[in-house]
């Protein structure tokens, strides 16, 4: 066993509940072009916050089985848009859409049924639904239920099928899932134990401020798991991790700092042999970075996401105000100012490296948004909000399929 090596966290509080929608409009014939026009028009009027009249035009075409504006239904619904915020409609509408095969959108069903959000709470629901889009190639439902086979949550435990899934999300860019992979490297769960491969995604995890793969990388350093011993490099990763919140790298370096020679212990095949000094065997209670929210903690926050920002004109203007590699880093910003009601925050992928972009209102041209900068909270002023097009911001998220 590796002494204090971090595992993968909590299952329920790594659950992201984040919405990837990409809009596409289908049309073969005479009739669906006209569908489309009229599809656009709905759209048109809900991205000018003509609430009431987008839903009179979106209702009927959803019932005639357009997915687009059955997903743009759910998305009101789940807002309260123009209508009564209500879970369980939302869901109606995220279903029908999603029975048309958009893996984004099957994702959301899948966090709906896990949550118990408009449903009752059922893992093997969503996990059928996550299964559907991740085959689909949606990255976090990839993740997910590589957590779900790992843990056996309503499923068979399968360690080959965690291992696979989180080698697909991994290789999308997912840092839990890279972190995930690792973990499952470095004990040999599902692949043949590797340390190096282990390293190299405990690395790629770590260049996106994941704390538990900052520390780990220490452990390996600090014991010499493939690679040579070096308590130099060992102890510059702990402080990474420490500076993150990670309290076991915290603990680390006041072991280090001390007189107290550290022990080590030896790596064993049996996780479960000692409990008391494997995190894995109880993973529910292993610190992580977003322990405080919660899936429906950020599920109620009112905080929008890519649905909404892909539903903006192009033309329009809004105010970038935070970037960061952590997501809980980019939700508590926003709390802690006051915007969670007011701001929108995507996940993109920008050379190669995931993060976490925060948005702020919507503008008609580039001088409204500017001029708009010195009405911000103080807060949001402070870190020098930048002003961005929406085009470029749904350019950002066309090119990231882990949306």
């Amino acid at each position: 066993m590796l002494k204090g090596f971090f595992t993968v966290s909590s299952f329920r509080s790594m659950i992201t509940s984040r919405i990837g929608v990409v809009l596409f409009l289908s049309c073969m014939n005479v009739s669906q072009f006209a569908l489309a026009a009229s599809y656009e028009e709905g759209r048109k009027a809900y991205i000018s916050g003509e609430y009431r009249s987008a839903f009179k035009i979106l209702l009927p075409l959803a019932k005639q089985g357009n997915s687009e504006a059955q997903k743009m239904l759910g998305i009101m619904y789940d807002y309260g848009h123009g209508v009564k915020a209500d879970s369980e409609k939302a869901l109606v509408w995220y279903l029908r859409s999603a029975e048309q095969g958009h893996p984004a959108v099957q994702y959301q069903v899948g966090a709906k049924y896990f949550r118990g959000d408009g449903v009752r709470q059922d893992y093997a629901e969503a996990a059928r639904w996550w299964e559907m889009a991740a085959n689909g190639g949606q990255v976090d439902a990839q993740f997910n239920l590589g957590l779900m086979y790992f843990r056996g949550l309503s499923i068979t435990s399968d360690d080959a099928k965690a291992a696979a899934l989180f080698s697909q999300a991994a290789e999308q860019g997912h840092g839990h899932g890279q972190y995930s992979l690792a973990v499952m490297y470095a004990f040999g769960r599902g692949v043949e134990k590797d340390y190096v491969q282990a390293l190299d995604w405990f690395r790629k995890s770590a260049e996106q401020g994941i704390g538990q793969a900052q520390f780990n990388i220490g452990v390996f350093y600090e014991n010499g798991y493939g690679v040579e011993k070096d308590l130099a490099t060992a102890q510059s990763w702990y402080e990474k991790a420490a500076a993150q919140g990670t309290k076991e790298a915290e603990k680390k370096l006041a072991q280090l700092g001390s007189s107290e020679e550290s022990v080590v212990t030896e790596i064993v095949d049996d996780m479960e042999a000692q409990p008391e000094t494997a995190p894995i065997a109880n993973i529910d209670n292993n610190t992580n970075i977003t322990s405080d929210y919660t899936s429906s903690d950020i599920a109620i926050d009112g905080m929008k996401r890519e649905a909404w920002v892909l539903s903006q004109s192009p033309d329009h203007y809004s105010l970038q105000v935070g970037s960061v590699t952590r997501e809980d880093s980019i939700i508590k910003f926003l709390k802690e100012n006051g915007a969670s009601n007011d701001a929108a925050y995507i996940h993109v992928v920008i050379k190669g490296v995931a993060r976490y972009n925060a948005l702020y209102g919507v503008y008609e041209d580039y001088t409204e948004a500017k001029a708009a900068i010195e009405t911000l909270p103080k807060g949001l002023k402070k870190v020098k909000p930048w002003v961005r097009s929406f085009r470029v911001i749904q350019e950002l998220l066309g090119q990231d399929e882990n949306i």
